[in-house]
Protein backbone atom coordinates (compact mmCIF):
# COMPACT_ATOMS: atom_id res chain seq x y z
CA UNK A 1 0.00 0.00 0.00
CA UNK A 2 1.15 3.50 -0.74
CA UNK A 3 1.94 5.78 2.22
CA UNK A 4 -0.61 8.48 1.37
CA UNK A 5 -3.33 5.87 0.84
CA UNK A 6 -2.60 4.17 4.18
CA UNK A 7 -2.50 7.46 6.06
CA UNK A 8 -5.75 8.67 4.54
CA UNK A 9 -7.50 5.43 5.46
CA UNK A 10 -6.08 5.56 9.00
CA UNK A 11 -7.18 9.19 9.38
CA UNK A 12 -10.69 8.05 8.49
CA UNK A 13 -10.37 5.49 11.32
CA UNK A 14 -10.56 2.56 8.88
CA UNK A 15 -10.26 -0.40 11.25
CA UNK A 16 -9.55 -2.88 8.46
CA UNK A 17 -6.53 -0.89 7.23
CA UNK A 18 -5.31 -0.48 10.79
CA UNK A 19 -5.62 -4.24 11.34
CA UNK A 20 -3.66 -4.91 8.12
CA UNK A 21 -0.90 -2.52 9.14
CA UNK A 22 -0.82 -4.04 12.63
CA UNK A 23 -0.60 -7.61 11.30
CA UNK A 24 2.04 -6.67 8.74
CA UNK A 25 4.38 -4.94 11.19
CA UNK A 26 3.66 -6.31 14.66
CA UNK A 27 5.96 -9.39 14.60
CA UNK A 28 8.89 -7.46 13.10
CA UNK A 29 8.46 -4.58 15.52
CA UNK A 30 8.32 -6.91 18.53
CA UNK A 31 11.52 -8.62 17.36
CA UNK A 32 13.13 -5.23 16.83
CA UNK A 33 12.12 -4.01 20.29
CA UNK A 34 13.36 -7.26 21.83
CA UNK A 35 16.87 -6.51 20.55
CA UNK A 36 16.81 -3.51 22.89
CA UNK A 37 14.87 -4.81 25.87
CA UNK A 38 15.68 -8.55 25.94
CA UNK A 39 12.18 -8.87 27.39
CA UNK A 40 9.45 -10.39 25.21
CA UNK A 41 6.50 -9.19 27.26
CA UNK A 42 7.86 -5.65 27.49
CA UNK A 43 8.53 -5.62 23.74
CA UNK A 44 4.99 -6.76 22.97
CA UNK A 45 3.59 -4.06 25.28
CA UNK A 46 5.77 -1.35 23.74
CA UNK A 47 4.68 -2.23 20.22
CA UNK A 48 1.02 -2.38 21.22
CA UNK A 49 1.36 1.01 22.93
CA UNK A 50 2.90 2.38 19.73
CA UNK A 51 -0.04 1.21 17.66
CA UNK A 52 -2.51 2.61 20.19
CA UNK A 53 -0.71 5.94 20.03
CA UNK A 54 -0.90 5.93 16.23
CA UNK A 55 -4.62 5.11 16.28
CA UNK A 56 -5.39 7.83 18.82
CA UNK A 57 -3.13 10.51 17.31
CA UNK A 58 -3.18 9.83 13.58
CA UNK A 59 -4.42 13.34 12.79
CA UNK A 60 -1.48 14.98 14.59
CA UNK A 61 1.32 12.79 13.23
CA UNK A 62 3.81 14.26 10.79
CA UNK A 63 5.05 11.31 8.74
CA UNK A 64 7.18 12.69 5.94
CA UNK A 65 9.56 9.98 4.82
CA UNK A 66 8.22 6.50 5.36
CA UNK A 67 5.48 5.03 7.51
CA UNK A 68 7.66 1.99 8.13
CA UNK A 69 10.58 4.18 9.25
CA UNK A 70 8.19 6.09 11.51
CA UNK A 71 7.00 2.85 13.15
CA UNK A 72 10.53 1.51 13.70
CA UNK A 73 11.72 4.86 15.07
CA UNK A 74 8.76 5.04 17.46
CA UNK A 75 9.38 1.51 18.74
CA UNK A 76 13.12 2.17 19.05
CA UNK A 77 12.50 5.31 21.10
CA UNK A 78 9.92 3.61 23.31
CA UNK A 79 12.31 0.69 23.86
CA UNK A 80 15.15 3.01 24.85
CA UNK A 81 12.82 4.91 27.18
CA UNK A 82 11.81 1.60 28.74
CA UNK A 83 15.49 0.83 29.38
CA UNK A 84 15.95 4.25 31.00
CA UNK A 85 12.98 3.56 33.29
CA UNK A 86 14.55 0.33 34.50
CA UNK A 87 17.91 2.10 34.85
CA UNK A 88 19.73 0.44 31.93
CA UNK A 89 21.98 2.83 30.06
CA UNK A 90 23.65 2.41 26.68
CA UNK A 91 26.26 5.16 26.76
CA UNK A 92 28.42 3.30 24.26
CA UNK A 93 25.40 2.74 21.99
CA UNK A 94 26.10 -0.99 21.91
CA UNK A 95 22.40 -1.76 21.41
CA UNK A 96 22.19 0.38 18.29
CA UNK A 97 25.44 -1.11 17.01
CA UNK A 98 24.01 -4.57 17.57
CA UNK A 99 21.01 -3.58 15.47
CA UNK A 100 23.37 -2.42 12.71
CA UNK A 101 24.46 -6.04 12.43
CA UNK A 102 21.04 -7.52 11.82
CA UNK A 103 20.28 -8.55 8.26
CA UNK A 104 16.85 -6.91 8.29
CA UNK A 105 18.13 -3.62 9.68
CA UNK A 106 16.12 -0.65 8.46
CA UNK A 107 18.80 1.95 7.69
CA UNK A 108 16.28 4.71 7.20
CA UNK A 109 15.35 4.79 10.89
CA UNK A 110 18.66 6.37 11.86
CA UNK A 111 19.66 9.88 10.85
CA UNK A 112 22.99 10.41 9.12
CA UNK A 113 24.44 11.89 12.34
CA UNK A 114 23.28 8.88 14.36
CA UNK A 115 24.76 6.48 11.78
CA UNK A 116 28.08 8.33 11.87
CA UNK A 117 28.19 8.20 15.70
CA UNK A 118 27.26 4.51 15.69
CA UNK A 119 30.00 3.74 13.20
CA UNK A 120 32.55 5.62 15.34
CA UNK A 121 31.48 3.63 18.40
CA UNK A 122 31.53 0.41 16.41
CA UNK A 123 35.16 1.04 15.47
CA UNK A 124 36.00 1.07 19.18
CA UNK A 125 34.16 -2.21 19.71
CA UNK A 126 35.69 -3.74 16.60
CA UNK A 127 39.10 -3.74 18.25
CA UNK A 128 37.81 -6.52 20.53
CA UNK A 129 36.86 -8.81 17.62
CA UNK A 130 39.19 -11.15 15.71
CA UNK A 131 40.97 -9.54 12.75
CA UNK A 132 39.06 -11.34 9.97
CA UNK A 133 35.74 -10.60 11.65
CA UNK A 134 36.74 -6.93 11.88
CA UNK A 135 37.54 -6.83 8.17
CA UNK A 136 34.22 -8.45 7.20
CA UNK A 137 32.29 -6.16 9.52
CA UNK A 138 33.94 -3.05 8.06
CA UNK A 139 33.25 -4.14 4.49
CA UNK A 140 29.59 -4.91 5.22
CA UNK A 141 28.57 -2.21 7.65
CA UNK A 142 30.93 0.65 6.91
CA UNK A 143 31.36 0.21 3.18
CA UNK A 144 27.97 -1.35 2.39
CA UNK A 145 29.28 -4.26 0.34
CA UNK A 146 27.06 -7.25 -0.33
CA UNK A 147 27.91 -10.70 1.01
CA UNK A 148 29.06 -11.75 -2.45
CA UNK A 149 31.27 -8.67 -2.89
CA UNK A 150 32.87 -9.28 0.51
CA UNK A 151 33.50 -12.94 -0.27
CA UNK A 152 35.21 -12.00 -3.53
CA UNK A 153 37.18 -9.18 -1.90
CA UNK A 154 38.75 -11.30 0.84
CA UNK A 155 38.60 -14.73 -0.78
CA UNK A 156 36.16 -16.57 1.47
CA UNK A 157 32.75 -18.09 0.83
CA UNK A 158 29.51 -16.15 1.17
CA UNK A 159 28.56 -18.49 4.03
CA UNK A 160 31.77 -17.58 5.86
CA UNK A 161 30.90 -13.90 5.51
CA UNK A 162 27.40 -14.51 6.90
CA UNK A 163 28.77 -16.65 9.72
CA UNK A 164 31.36 -14.05 10.71
CA UNK A 165 28.77 -11.27 10.76
CA UNK A 166 26.44 -13.44 12.82
CA UNK A 167 29.22 -14.21 15.30
CA UNK A 168 30.08 -10.52 15.57
CA UNK A 169 26.44 -9.74 16.30
CA UNK A 170 26.25 -12.51 18.91
CA UNK A 171 29.41 -11.25 20.62
CA UNK A 172 28.00 -7.75 20.84
CA UNK A 173 24.59 -8.98 21.97
CA UNK A 174 26.10 -11.20 24.66
CA UNK A 175 28.13 -8.22 25.89
CA UNK A 176 24.90 -6.24 25.97
CA UNK A 177 23.12 -8.95 27.90
CA UNK A 178 25.89 -9.06 30.50
CA UNK A 179 25.95 -5.27 30.69
CA UNK A 180 22.19 -5.02 31.11
CA UNK A 181 22.27 -7.75 33.77
CA UNK A 182 24.98 -5.95 35.73
CA UNK A 183 23.24 -2.58 35.44
CA UNK A 184 19.85 -4.00 36.37
CA UNK A 185 20.85 -6.16 39.33
CA UNK A 186 23.73 -4.18 40.85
Amino acid sequence: MELNFILEKLKKKDKKTFQQVFEAFYPRLVNYSYKFTYNQAASEDLVQESFIYIWENIHNLKIEKSFQAYLFTMVRNRSLNYLKKIKVTDSNQLIDISNLLTENFQEEIFSELEKRRLLEKSEEILKCLPEKMQEIFKLKIMHGLSYKEISEEIGVSVNTVKTQLKRARLKIESALLILSYILFFY
